[in-house]
């Protein structure tokens, strides 16, 4: 199976309807991955690595600092998807092509934020994981 590498529209044919529930659903993800980030640092904290790893401070250090920044991008994507869902009552009320044009384009703005956004998530934890099966005791 090929890896996905560049985000795809596929909104021009969809209705409002899908379109809420597929922003409902990252949501839902986003909101949820507030206590997967949380427990990737409380794990951190803990004495389950081995004695004498090199640089284990100074790598953990910069881990817990990637998780913050997750969390921050994570906290704007947030944001920015719920104001875009406001905006969906716009697309709801107007009738003309441009209007639904200029819509599109913002919801696939979104969705484009959204696909870094878990190609990130994905690639911290993919090197999170590397590492701790490298440093963790057995």
């Amino acid at each position: 199976m090929e890896i996905i590498k560049n985000y795809k529209s596929y909104n021009d044919n969809k209705s409002i309807d899908e379109l809420q529930y597929n922003l409902y659903l990252e949501i839902d993800t986003l909101e949820n991955m507030k206590l997967e980030l949380a427990f990737y640092n409380h794990l951190l904290d803990k004495p389950i690595f081995k004695e004498h790893t090199i640089n284990l401070y100074e790598r953990l250090s910069d881990l817990k600092h990637e998780i913050q920044e997750l969390n921050t991008k994570r906290i704007d994507l947030l944001n920015a998807i719920y104001s875009h869902s406001n905006h969906i009552n716009i697309k709801i009320e107007c009738d003309d092509i441009a209007c639904d044009t200029f819509f599109i384009k913002e919801h696939d703005a979104i969705e484009l934020k959204i696909f870094n956004f878990n190609r990130t998530v994905a690639n911290f934890k993919y090197n999170l994981f590397q590492y701790l099966d490298s440093v963790l005791i057995n």
